[in-house]
């Protein structure tokens, strides 16, 4: 059985990248934001795990790759390797390449490869929506079924429908909420001030649950099935068919940039968003 998911912001995200790779799986994470680029990993042999980055240049429109190898077998290589959001090329974030291409007009040719891994994540990209999980810009392409660059729409949803296909969500609404106080945009906390970061905070949350609406009622647009992921709650190992289990709270704190001086209130935001919201 190959799997997908679909998550909103704090959806779990890394820690299924982590699991899957940690039982020595191929998956591979597209980057559905404004900085569009798909990442594969493959197991090869004796712990070592092929990495491989795709984007498309903005100037010619060619499809440019990366690779490197790296040794991923225990828990800790999994959890604390660079991040694929770093671009392997330079000590930079993808969201700083001045030359990648923010609505591909090709990349969508490597789809093929894509659909081969055991887990895809994220597979709004390769249906063709690139403008931001969570934000105002791709919950209005979802909900006006219009995606921002080319793709093979028929093959993409022929493919998931081969798959068994996972939408995550939050129980734990408190927990959900918090992570987003303890990880936001800290440029506004420095130049704007609490109140500022605490409203666009509340704001980015919000937005966030509108995703998970126009999200499955994209889904059911291309009937395309799936069923709900408690990440909370359901065995992870069951629901993927995976043998080696991490600890659910091992990436609890992998997300938290907020400065220490302020982590204190992240109790009182969360409290004051969830009796105004």
């Amino acid at each position: 059985m190959k799997y997908s998911y679909f998550a909103g912001v704090k959806g779990g995200k890394f820690f299924i990248r982590s699991l899957f790779q940690y039982n020595q799986k191929s998956f591979c994470f597209l980057s559905p934001g404004y900085t569009p680029f798909a990442f594969i990993t493959k197991p090869v042999d004796n712990g070592y795990h092929t990495h491989q980055w795709y984007w498309e240049d903005a100037r010619t429109h060619e499809i440019k790759n990366w690779y490197e190898i790296r040794h991923l077998e225990t828990v800790d290589e999994v959890l604390y390797q660079k991040p694929e959001q770093w671009s392997p090329l330079e000590e930079d974030r993808w969201a700083d390449r001045k030359f990648l291409d923010r609505h591909p007009q090709n990349l969508y040719k490597i789809l093929p490869e894509i659909y081969e891994v055991d887990m895809v994540m994220n597979p709004l990209l390769s249906l063709g929506y690139c403008s931001g999980i969570g934000g105002r810009d791709m919950n209005w392409d979802l909900r006006m079924k219009r995606p921002p660059m080319n793709t093979d729409t028929t093959f993409v949803v022929n493919e998931l429908h081969k798959r068994r296909n996972v939408v995550a969500f939050k129980e734990n609404t408190y927990h959900w909420v918090s992570n987003f106080f303890s990880d936001g945009d800290l440029s506004i906390l420095k130049i704007d001030g609490e109140d500022a970061y605490v409203d666009w905070v509340t704001r980015h949350i919000n937005e966030s649950k509108r995703f998970e609406k126009y999200l499955k009622n994209l889904l059911e647009y291309y009937k395309i099935e799936y069923e709900m992921f408690n990440l909370d709650r359901d065995n992870y190992c069951d629901v993927f068919g995976l043998s080696k289990n991490i600890d659910r709270s091992a990436t609890d704190d992998h997300f938290c940039s907020l400065p220490h001086q302020f982590r204190s209130k992240i109790k009182i935001w969360t409290e004051n968003y969830l009796q105004n919201n």
